[in-house]
């Protein structure tokens, strides 16, 4: 059974893995450069593979999985077009992209530690995510000027 700790670990890599994979959908659109288009697509897929490794969690534990919110996604959409709107370079969307990553590990980072008793599955599940947000943040590097 899910204790409200693992419960929150468990909805906040959820929840990134989603705000991740919509990220790259809306982005993805703007890139010209073929190594941008994929390394993010890479990434996108990772995401996916963890978000269907987190709803068999949910299966498991027979537990309904976090729905978006509209207003989120919207601000996200709103929020990327407007950023492109002067400047869709490959150095600004991979920095769009970085910024991204690195919010994603700070507010995962902020749940684990406020839920330091979840189990250790969970707790993996959110070493995993951010590891791998990491590991996108180098990647993304390159494409700096």
């Amino acid at each position: 059974m899910l204790t409200e700790a693992d419960k929150a670990v468990l909805d906040e890599s959820y929840k990134n893995t989603r705000m991740g994979r919509e990220a790259i959908n809306v982005i993805i659109g703007k890139v010209d450069d073929d190594d941008l288009a994929l390394d993010l697509n890479r990434q996108a897929c990772k995401f996916v593979q963890m978000e269907e490794k987190m709803e068999k969690q949910y299966r498991k534990e027979q537990v309904e999985p976090p729905q978006d919110k509209l207003m989120d996604r919207t601000m996200l959409w709103g929020g990327i077009q407007m950023n492109t709107l002067l400047n869709a370079s490959t150095e600004h969307l991979a920095d769009m992209m970085i910024q991204g990553n690195t919010k994603g590990i700070t507010e995962l980072m902020k749940v684990v530690k406020k839920n330091k008793s979840a189990q250790k599955e969970y707790y993996e599940m959110a070493q995993e995510l951010m590891d791998f947000e990491e590991k996108n943040i180098e990647k993304l590097k390159a494409y700096l000027r």
